[in-house]
């Protein structure tokens, strides 16, 4: 059995800080995987239990989220119709 990978989320937020989390794979297949993002997207706040703490962001309050897939396609997860996909980065 291997393990699962680290994943990460980034957040920065209005006022210029960032945080940065990672944490274990959190849903085993696309159908779990797609109600948590579709929840992630409705929600009114980023929850994170971290470290024996919940932590509770308003999303208000964030300018940007930047989530890791650890390398799993997103092929099988319905992302909303107006997502640019395979898009690189510029620098």
């Amino acid at each position: 059995m291997t393990a699962s990978p680290m994943l990460f989320i980034a957040v920065e937020f209005c006022d210029g800080s960032k945080i940065k989390y990672s944490f274990p794979t959190q849903a085993a297949n696309d159908a779990a995987r797609q109600m948590k993002l579709e929840d992630l997207l409705k929600g009114r706040h980023l929850v994170i239990q971290a470290e024996g703490r919940l932590v509770m962001h308003p999303m208000e309050n964030i300018k940007t989220i930047e989530l890791s897939t650890g390398g799993a396609s997103l092929e099988g997860i319905r992302l909303p119709l107006h997502t640019i996909r395979e898009a690189t980065v510029l620098r």
